[in-house]
């Protein structure tokens, strides 16, 4: 059972320290000089990463944020640039799986007087 905790607690932080390089590679490209479609196509494939990572480790409200949060660059971005359009998928994906792991975990900790937040449904919707 010993050799089962530090192996999750390895991972984990092995996932934390993958999310801090995430964040940190966004915040080097701010500093590098590209096309404006490649950099808001790498910032999008980022951000599906992060959002992933943090509804695994249970960030679900941070999650669901950030996910809405790359969702809304999609649609603000893919008129000007169409060929974000394929990763739209991945981000809907990627939004929607948030929402609902949200919903399940409030589903979870909600006691019989407490109804769980169906709104989570209703966006993912």
């Amino acid at each position: 059972a010993l050799n089962q905790a530090s192996f999750y607690a390895g991972h984990e932080f092995i996932t934390f320290c993958r999310l801090r390089v995430l964040y940190l590679i966004k915040s080097v490209r701010k500093q590098i000089e590209y096309n404006e479609c490649i950099r808001i196509r790498k910032e999008i494939q980022e951000d599906v990463e992060i959002g992933k990572i943090l509804t695994r480790i249970e960030k679900y409200q941070a999650a669901v944020d950030f996910n809405r949060r790359n969702y809304e660059k999609v649609l603000l971005n893919i008129s000007e640039y169409p060929e974000l359009k394929r990763l739209g998928h991945g981000v809907v994906y990627a939004y929607a799986q948030s929402l609902y792991k949200a919903f399940r975990a409030s589903l979870r900790k909600s006691d019989a007087g407490n109804d769980p937040p169906h709104h989570y449904l209703e966006e993912a919707e």
